[in-house]
């Protein structure tokens, strides 16, 4: 029961993680319609941990054994996270100050935690 659940999850981070890698395209692209906040660089740098965990459940619980180099990779991932989480606000404000330079205009939020939109014609604000 144990791997069904994880590959669930396995699963459904994969596909945070294209929602996440569209975002950071666009940012890097510079297209008309960006999304970007603190919350997708967090899960960006993140995910290599999480990955990292889930697989782990599924071959602990399919080989009874933990990986030969498991205490190095999670303190390396772990140590990324850590960083990319601190990181992540001053890089936040950075972008926003580089956008609206590049006079991108902001789009109305929905609520307090959705990400910025940015757009270079404010007809693009869905």
């Amino acid at each position: 029961m144990n791997v069904i659940g994880t590959v669930f999850l396995l699963s459904w981070m994969l596909f945070v993680m294209s929602v996440v890698s569209e975002s950071l395209f666009s940012l890097i692209t510079m297209g008309n319609k960006i999304t970007f906040s603190s919350g997708i660089m967090i899960v960006f740098f993140s995910f290599p941990l999480v990955f990292y965990f889930l697989s782990f459940v599924i071959y602990f619980n399919l080989t009874e054994r933990t990986p030969k180099y498991h205490d190095i990779c999670v303190n390396c991932l772990g140590m990324i996270a850590i960083v990319a989480f601190f990181l992540s606000f001053p890089i936040a404000f950075y972008v926003n100050y580089k956008l609206k330079s590049e006079n991108y205009l902001m789009c109305p939020k929905i609520s307090w935690s959705s990400p910025n939109k940015y757009v270079k014609d404010i007809k693009l604000c869905d």
